[in-house]
């Protein structure tokens, strides 16, 4: 797994505690991590068939581009929208990639 070279970059997002049952999540293939050279994505699907952004760290601009990938992943899939839930500074970031505000998550029609 490549949960070693993502920790670093994702345990600042991650809250207290949460570590084994993340780890537990990709072993398992509950979670799915999309890893560049200096950022990494966590996602999951919902019960509702939208694939859910948990977790990102490491560079925006890396960040940006596995956007799409996980995307596709998610559409392949099946999946009508993705969602993010994280600070109020992803609204301004990921409103170029098509996310608009949905109540407290960002939303996009895949």
């Amino acid at each position: 797994m490549t949960w070693l070279r993502a920790r670093g970059l994702l345990l600042p997002a991650l809250e207290e505690g949460d570590e084994a049952s993340l780890v537990e999540a990709l072993r398992c293939g509950l979670a799915q991590l999309w890893l560049g050279q200096r950022s990494a994505l966590v996602t999951q699907m919902t019960v509702q068939r939208e694939i859910h952004v948990w977790l990102a760290g490491g560079d925006m601009a890396e960040i940006l581009t596995l956007v799409p990938g996980a995307e596709a992943w998610g559409r392949a899939l099946g999946c009508t929208h993705v969602t993010v839930d994280g600070r109020a500074g992803w609204a301004r970031v990921l409103k170029r990639l098509g996310y608009r505000p949905d109540g407290a998550i960002l939303r996009k029609v895949l």
